[in-house]
């Protein structure tokens, strides 16, 4: 039972180290992404907030992230795409954090290495928005 415990910690640590940056490559920023917007909250300066649909915010249900071209791109409700640049990227060990604006609005999205799930908040002095999601590797 001794020598059990020293091979199955060696087994533990092994997977630790391999398994993460395999799954976090997807995630990293080097390859372009699909993210669906799942869960919205807004509030106003009021300090009044409410979870609401992201139609009822025209927020666009599905976008993609391309790091590597700086871009995030949507279809419109007209089936137009647009685009906005992302202007800042940063990573930690576990996120991928973008950053950038668009018309009158600052934004912010913060997707984690290991899960793909996504947290973009954006605001414009009088509003403040949080979108809940998840991306996934486009390829």
């Amino acid at each position: 039972m001794g020598a059990l415990k020293p091979a199955a910690i060696a087994g533990v640590l092994l997977a630790s180290i391999a398994v993460p940056p395999a799954i976090a490559s997807d995630f990293d920023g080097s390859k372009p992404l699909i993210c669906a917007a799942l869960t919205a909250i807004t509030c106003q300066a009021n300090s009044q907030c409410k979870q609401d649909t992201v139609e009822n915010l025209n927020i666009p249900q599905f976008f993609w992230v391309d790091v590597p071209a700086k871009t995030v791109g949507e279809r419109d409700p007209d089936g137009q795409i647009r685009t906005s640049s992302i202007q800042s990227v940063t990573q930690s060990d576990t996120f991928l954090v973008l950053q950038g604006s668009r018309e009158s609005l600052g934004w912010s999205g913060t997707i984690s290495k290991g899960s793909g799930k996504l947290t973009l908040t954006g605001s414009n002095g009088s509003r403040a928005i949080v979108v809940y999601g998840a991306c996934t590797p486009t390829k």
